[in-house]
């Protein structure tokens, strides 16, 4: 053989080599190609598991078996450590929803396969809690009982009470679902080798399965959705009542009565937060510059829902015991009668009634069944009694309110029912006659009833304000005091006062004023007459 074919043979050799080599691994590549599965089971499979992984938080099973496909827990980096974070995170984590987008792309032993996930978001879950958070506390205020179980020492709302109203919206927010939904695309880039496909770009992958959570601090989320919620807290006074139908108030309190001669203690306990809180910006009528009549005690009770103050003072050269009330609901004005039934023939003295009352101040009424047959009588918001053209008559309303009906103002029953119904007029006052309207003197020159004229012990009632209240009884019987008034005197010392609203009450022997369960005024004749009524202002506060 030639040199030259030796030469050519030396280099075509390697070229048959390597062109059978790449011939073999074509041939092997197709046969590979042939033999590998539709990759579609493979990627369908996997992303079931990784999923799965996802929402345990595990390390896929079926992958971890395969070194080159290990993806690791499927897991947030920071997993939430308080309670809401650990709703929010469960919340978000149990609505993931994946689905393979489209048909698998296969190109040889090279396939890719579109994934799109689908979660929730956090966006806008505080909306409208705020405002449904403070409806719960309204109506924790409506359904307390006391003060104190919705309110701290400085008037906030409990924390515990806040607390569980924010859980309770947060987790019907959750459980409804009513929160936005985000979605995200990926790509599973897979390969057939050795005899298996497998997934090439697991970090992405992993990336995509977790994006749900990409970015999210949950216990910081969780703060911030709490603080939207409870940042504005409507403060809702708490309203104490007495009910409609109670035959009493509740017990005061014995250790917040005080009787005293020295003023500046009075002042002391005005001067208190719970004063002030009770007294507003009104201006009481009571001061420590009250030319007293020397040696009369001042009587005294507050709590939150009531201040009275009772003292005595010269008034038409006898005794003007002045009582000085502020009620927080119309409801502590109230009226007793004996027997607690409509013309019942029980009579009570003025201070046996306040006992069963319970009453923290008690007045002599209208004395509604004498011998006299005078006025509309209302009780329970229904009228008993219509006698219009005889005299005056003063309604009590829900609110606390008092209003006045003159004689002949109502010409039917039916009339004045409808002024009742209207008004939410719990019960009426018959005797009269107005002394103060509008804070105008409309004390007449004649009257039908109680000898406006003549000189007797005198008794009225009359509004500063709202629930703002001024009772005078102007008596004799005591020493250096031996005198009798008419009823101009009355009217000018309730103008004095600066009533707006005043209306005359059963004078004489009826003329009473009792303090806790104690008479303090000087009676006409020198002892308590049994009456028919009462009128009396009560705590609110409910007995412990």
């Amino acid at each position: 053989m030639s040199k030259g074919k030796k030469i050519m043979l030396i280099v075509l050799i390697p070229v048959l080599l390597a062109a059978l080599v790449v011939a073999g691994l074509f041939i092997m590549r197709r046969i590979e190609i042939k033999n590998a599965p539709d990759p579609a089971g493979f990627a369908e499979k996997y992303s079931s598991e990784i999923f799965e992984a996802v929402k345990t938080g595990e390390q896929p099973e079926a992958l971890a078996e395969k070194s080159e496909s290990n993806f690791g827990a499927m897991q947030i980096e920071n997993l939430p450590q308080s309670e809401y974070g650990k709703l929010l995170y469960d919340y978000c984590l149990s609505g993931i929803s994946y689905k393979l987008d489209g048909e698998i792309v296969r190109e040889g032993i090279e396939a890719q396969q579109k994934i799109s996930l689908s979660f929730p978001t956090l966006d806008g879950i505080s909306e409208g809690m705020n405002e449904n958070i403070n409806a719960g506390l309204a109506e924790a205020v409506a359904n307390a009982n006391r003060r104190e179980e919705v309110y701290d020492e400085e008037n906030n709302f409990k924390p515990e009470i806040v607390e569980n109203l924010f859980a309770e919206q947060l987790n019907s927010r959750l459980n409804q679902g009513e929160t936005a939904e985000k979605s995200t695309e990926f790509t599973m880039m897979l390969k057939y080798s050795k005899d298996q496909w497998n997934i090439t770009n697991k970090d992405e992958v992993r990336s995509g399965f977790l994006s749900w959570a990409e970015g999210i601090d949950f216990d910081a989320e969780a703060e911030k959705i709490k603080a939207d919620a409870v940042s504005e807290l409507t403060y809702i006074p708490f309203r104490y009542a007495i009910e409609e139908t109670a035959l009493s108030a509740p017990a005061p309190d014995q250790s917040k009565f005080l009787v005293t001669e020295d003023a500046a203690e009075i002042e002391a306990r005005l001067q208190t937060d719970e004063a002030k809180k009770l007294i507003g910006d009104r201006k009481l009528l009571f001061s420590s510059d009250i030319d007293r009549i020397p040696g009369s005690p001042i009587h005294f009770y507050l709590d939150e829902t009531i201040l009275a103050i009772s003292w005595q003072q010269v008034e038409a050269k006898a005794v003007g015991t002045y009582s000085e009330v502020i009620i927080a609901d119309g409801s502590q004005l109230r009226r007793r009668i004996g027997g607690d039934e409509y013309e019942s023939f029980d009579h009570k003295e003025t201070s046996t009634f306040a006992q069963e009352c319970n009453a923290v101040l008690t007045l002599g009424g209208d004395f509604y069944h004498h011998d006299r047959n005078c006025g509309i009588v209302v009780y329970n918001r229904e009228i008993y009694r219509f006698d219009p053209d005889t005299c005056d008559t003063c309604y009590i309303t829900s609110d606390g309110d008092m209003l006045f009906s003159y004689r002949g103002q109502f010409t039917t029953q039916e009339e004045a029912q409808a002024f009742v119904d209207e008004n939410d007029v719990l019960f009426s006052l018959a005797f009269g006659p107005v002394l103060i309207d509008d804070g105008k003197d409309v004390c007449p020159d004649s009257y039908q009833w109680g000898e406006i004229n003549d000189h007797y012990a005198r008794s009225a009632l009359g509004m500063l304000g709202d629930k703002h209240y001024v009772a005078l009884n102007i008596n004799c019987q005591q020493p250096g005091y031996y005198y009798l008034a008419t009823l101009r005197d009355a009217a000018d010392a309730m103008l004095r006062a600066g009533c707006e609203k005043a209306y005359t009450l059963d004078g004489g022997q009826t003329a009473t004023t009792v303090f806790n369960t104690e008479l303090i005024n000087p009676v006409q004749f020198g002892w308590e007459k049994p009456i028919s009524d009462v009128i009396y202002f009560g705590t609110a506060v409910p007995e412990k």
